[in-house]
């Protein structure tokens, strides 16, 4: 009876072993997929915070070339180059 009942023991042991590992690699792994959507979320964030900047830093350039160009005419108003 021993004969059979240490491999059976052995092998209930490596069963048990088996499906605690997949478990505790099943909770990581839904951690890990967490994390990365909580990452996703965070850049999704930055990027569009950025092209605001983006979209304000243009325009304020768009506004001084307009503001530089009235200013230009002016100065050949005035101050006409030959």
């Amino acid at each position: 009876m021993r004969i059979a009942t240490y491999p059976a023991l052995a092998l209930v042991a490596i069963l048990v072993g088996l499906g605690a590992g997949y478990f505790l690699w099943g909770v990581k792994v839904t951690d890990l997929s967490q994390q990365a959507q909580q990452q996703r979320s965070e850049f999704n964030y930055r990027i569009t915070e950025m092209e605001g900047r983006l979209k304000a830093a243009e325009e304020r350039a768009r506004q001084e070339a307009a503001a530089r160009k009235v200013l230009d005419d002016e100065l050949q108003r005035v101050r006409p180059v030959k």
